[in-house]
């Protein structure tokens, strides 16, 4: 990869959805990235589109199988393709902070139920309408008495900007126990007390996605919030009820900054 060829991709506007998106997501499968990437043209088009950041060396595709055994084909930056996207970002943290996410098992099969709920939230708000932030951007991590470390890191991180509001979204599928969460909501809680965190993030709200339903495990999340000192700021739905409840979101934030 010469600094041309990558010149070259970056004057390409055409591509620079995919590459930043990819950014973000770190692995995605075909479909997702197409959508992301190339969300306005025929899939013929999305396809060669694809094909041709995979020739310049900007992505790479790797074959693997998902948890329920199915083969699946993945996408991920290649360090050039890091260059590439921090450029266009104008965040040279994402040189660094590119690295092989878990490309199989259970690791990769909750990754891409995480994309998924992602696209559908952009299909329903428009591109324009949310920030995904970067994987550096979502690790929230700080120092307690002794010199250890805590830290917390949401499955993603969105960012509304026209209603000012932010969503922690926790993708659970029943499989991590009800006592880590516990502990996962505690660290929720230190972090919005550090003194230097961010102001976008104290305005936040964490959202456990549940994928099944389960009223019995949504009450036991809501008491572990409550047990946190975080209840109100702690919301838990179905997933596949997640866009309506963030429009509707959006909509009262929208009145409220009107009124």
């Amino acid at each position: 990869m010469t600094e041309l060829t990558v010149r070259q991709a970056l004057q390409a506007d055409r591509d620079a959805a995919a590459l930043t998106w990819l950014a973000r997501l770190q692995l995605a499968t075909t479909q997702q990235i197409l959508a992301l990437g190339w969300p306005r043209v025929s899939r013929s088009i999305a396809l060669r589109r694809l094909r041709g950041v995979r020739q310049v060396g900007l992505f790479e595709a790797v074959a693997t199988k998902s948890g329920a055994g199915q083969h699946v084909v993945l996408y991920r930056l290649t360090p050039a393709g890091a260059v590439a996207a921090a450029t266009l970002l104008g965040d040279p943290q994402v040189i660094h902070g590119v690295r092989v996410t878990a490309t199989e098992g259970i690791h990769l099969e909750h990754r891409l139920r995480v994309n998924d709920t992602i696209l559908h939230l952009v299909d329903r708000l428009g591109q324009g309408a949310v920030e995904v932030l970067l994987p550096h951007q979502r690790r929230l991590r700080w120092q307690i008495s002794g010199g250890a470390w805590h830290e917390v890191t949401p499955d993603v991180v969105l960012v509304f900007p026209e209603a000012s509001t932010a969503l922690m979204l926790e993708y659970d599928r029943g499989l991590r126990s009800l006592e880590n969460i516990a502990v996962q909501l505690q660290r929720y809680r230190e972090a919005v007390e550090q003194p230097d965190f961010p102001s976008r993030v104290a305005r936040s709200s964490i959202v456990y996605v549940l994928h099944p339903p389960s009223p019995t495990r949504a009450t036991a999340i809501l008491h572990a919030a409550a047990e946190a000192g975080v209840e109100a700021r702690v919301a838990v739905i179905a997933a596949w009820d997640l866009a309506t409840a963030v429009v509707d979101a959006i909509a009262k934030a929208d009145a409220h900054r009107a009124s």
